[in-house]
């Protein structure tokens, strides 16, 4: 089969801090979202990305006011663009929020990392399969971890060259 078959990259907020902010591996992350052409995250993720940039200006000093701005403005702009209108599982029926904990518990993982697997799994891209099925940018080693066990395709960009 074509190794360039169409897919959808999910990004975590993990991912996504290193996209808009300076941080090791963020060159490599960016120049692979750079080059793919259906991204998207979660809510979830957006808000939480948005958190890790506020620390990062607030408690770390890593940035400056107009840098955390900027880097808010641009995340917000592009999950404006690519996600905010994706119909994405509702956490809060019961159902998803049960299986969402199953796979918490499964995993040892915070129901915000067994959302983003259980979205990868059975939200909007998940009639995705075989070469095309989609692939959780990510660079957490316990949520790239959980994700495999659950079996899903993953990239840990702190540990694994970008797919292809």
């Amino acid at each position: 089969m074509n190794s360039r078959a169409a897919r959808a990259d999910f990004f975590d907020a993990s991912a996504l801090a290193k996209i808009y902010s300076d941080e090791p591996c963020s060159d490599v992350v960016r120049e692979y979202f750079r080059s793919r052409a259906t991204k998207y995250t979660t809510p979830f993720c957006f808000y939480e990305a948005m958190n890790v940039l506020k620390g990062k200006w607030k408690h770390k000093g890593q940035l400056t006011i107009d840098q955390y701005l900027d880097a808010a403005f641009r995340l917000t702009a592009w999950y404006g663009a690519s996600s905010s209108s994706i119909e994405d599982l509702n956490f809060t029926e019961p159902a998803t929020f049960t299986e969402a904990k199953e796979i918490a518990q499964r995993n040892q993982l915070d129901l915000s990392d067994a959302f983003q697997i259980l979205s990868v799994k059975k939200g909007y891209f998940s009639v995705l399969a075989n070469e095309s099925s989609t692939v959780l940018v990510t660079a957490d080693k316990e949520l790239a971890d959980a994700a495999r066990t659950e079996g899903l395709r993953t990239w840990n960009l702190m540990k694994e060259p970008a797919p292809k």
